[in-house]
Order: C-alpha cells, then structure tokens, then sequence
C-alpha cells in the first residue's frame, strides 16, 4: 500500500470537528494505558470551541492532511517572557491520530511551526510533557528541543 501525501496547512475554521475526533482518540488511548499500568492522571478532552478560536486567531497552529483528511495537528500560541524571552511561542497540542503515527508527521507539523516562528521574530519554542510519554519526548529531541526531566522541552531558533 503506497503512502498517502501528507501536507500541512494552517488551521482553518472548519477543522473543529475532526481536531476533537483525533483529540478524542488520543484521550481514549491515554486512558486506557493508565488503566493498564495503574497509574493516576486527569485527562480530558479540552479544545473547546472558545479555545478552538482563540488559536484560530493567532495564527501560528497548522494541521497536517493524508489525501485530504486531516491526520494530525499543531496548536499554539505566541507568548511573551515566560522564559525570560522577548517572543515564545508556546506548543499547546501536538497530536497525530494513533494510525497514522511513526510516518514523520509529527516531525512536519514542527518543522512548520518553527518557520513559522522565524518568520515572526519568535526564537524560542517550548512545550510541556506527560512524563509518561517517552515517544512525544523523543521525538521533540529528534527536533532540536531540550527536554528537561520529561516535562517541559524546549528549543532555541537560530
């Protein structure tokens, strides 16, 4: 089976509906590790609609489509002194449907988000863990950001 064209894109008004599908599932799945390993956690599904737009507005969040549906996405914002920087720009969500993962899409939706924040001046992007996922962790490594102690990584633009 021949792999389906990824592309990326900023978010559009539309795309509420299939961003909670994937938000949903990825949910799902959380809790259901946590059944299994025992663990406690809270988690639910948080994009609203109200918070759906304000990153709407701000222009920095992108999806990532296979042959036209969207498989995974980006939400972000731009901050200011948080880290004792001018211009951040926060990674809120970073979310590719369970069957579409380990394609390189995650990799992509980064890779935008950070041209993105060149072009506006932004220099540094940070983010914050589930110290539980050691996937999510590897691969903002394999991107260029620090991740200190499994909860917040962060990279420096150049």
């Amino acid at each position: 089976m021949a792999s389906a064209r990824i592309t990326i894109r900023p978010l559009r008004r539309g795309d509420y509906k299939r961003i909670r599908e994937i938000e949903r599932a990825s949910v799902d799945e959380y809790l259901q590790y946590l059944k299994e390993t025992r663990e406690i956690d809270t988690v639910a599904p948080s994009v609203r609609p109200a918070y759906f737009e304000h990153y709407l507005k701000m222009g920095s969040s992108f999806v990532a489509e296979a042959d036209g549906k969207i498989v995974g996405y980006i939400l972000s914002q731009p901050t200011s002194f948080v880290h004792s920087r001018r211009k951040e720009l926060s990674l809120e969500y970073v979310v590719v449907s369970p069957e579409h993962r380990r394609r390189g899409i995650g990799s992509e939706l980064l890779t935008e988000v950070a041209r993105w924040a060149r072009r506006h001046n932004i220099r540094l992007l940070y983010t914050n863990l589930n110290p539980n996922n050691t996937e999510s962790a590897g691969l903002l490594e394999k991107q260029g950001f620090e991740v200190r102690n499994c909860m917040i990584a962060q990279r420096a633009l150049n």
